[in-house]
């Protein structure tokens, strides 16, 4: 966690430098933001229309920054550290600290008519409890840890899909023993951990294979995307 806030820290300082340069180099910028200074002062120095210039000051000062792109770059990514920073002290009250939890349960035997399922933006679900036999999983998470057992169902020999697509958050699959794994996982910053062996994502793609995925009888084809969060798959 240190390291990081660290590495937040070196980028906050670099994008900062690179506003540096955009305003000098921009006449309007620099103009704007030499103003404003300029009337700040003589806003907090002087007597005669005080509001007047420190408003003045203000708006000149904050134009003279907001025309720059790079501005947004930084607000952007101080409110992402902002959030982060929040949900270690927050837990739940937050929405991608709300616990997912998708679990296959077994009912009577339905006719394959097609189905429709809507999935929350944010907070719980349970995915598979409408059939008895698997069905593949497909979902879509702006926000939120998502917990998928399979432990509660029979997967089928052959193959089987599970579709993740997510915003921010953690994944955690739970796998039976002897059932062989792909796990193809695309972040643009997280870790990607199976079975204990975890690696770094920094904008790449990962795919990876269990040992007995080959002879294994039943598979499951595990697809993530995720923009800023972890997946861990375990066997159980």
């Amino acid at each position: 966690m240190k390291r990081r806030w660290q590495l937040f820290w070196i980028i906050e300082i670099a994008l900062t430098m690179v506003l540096g340069y955009q305003i000098v180099t921009n006449p309007a910028s620099w103009i704007g933001v030499a103003s404003g200074l300029i009337a700040l002062v003589i806003g907090i120095k002087g007597h005669f229309w005080r509001t007047f210039w420190l408003l003045l000051g203000g708006v000149l000062l904050a134009v003279g920054i907001f025309i720059n792109p790079m501005i947004w770059v930084i607000l952007f990514v101080g409110l992402v550290g902002a959030l982060f920073g929040l949900s270690g002290k927050h837990g739940r009250r937050l929405p991608w600290q709300q616990k997912h939890y998708a679990a296959v349960h077994v009912v009577a035997p339905t006719a394959k008519g097609g189905t429709t399922t809507r999935h929350p933006w944010f907070g719980d679900e349970t995915i598979g409890s409408s059939t008895y036999e698997w069905d593949d999983i497909n979902i879509t998470v702006a926000a939120g840890d998502t917990i998928i057992d399979l432990g509660n169902t029979l997967v089928p020999q052959g193959d089987a899909t599970i579709v993740v697509r997510k915003g921010i958050g953690k994944t955690r699959i739970l796998v039976p023993v002897g059932v062989g794994v792909m796990v193809d996982h695309s972040a643009l910053a997280g870790t990607l951990s199976v079975d204990g062996a975890e690696c770094g994502l920094h904008n790449q793609t990962v795919r990876q294979y269990s040992d007995d995925y080959d002879t294994a009888k039943r598979r499951v084809h595990i697809l993530t995307n995720v923009l800023i969060g972890d997946l861990e798959v375990l066997s159980v």
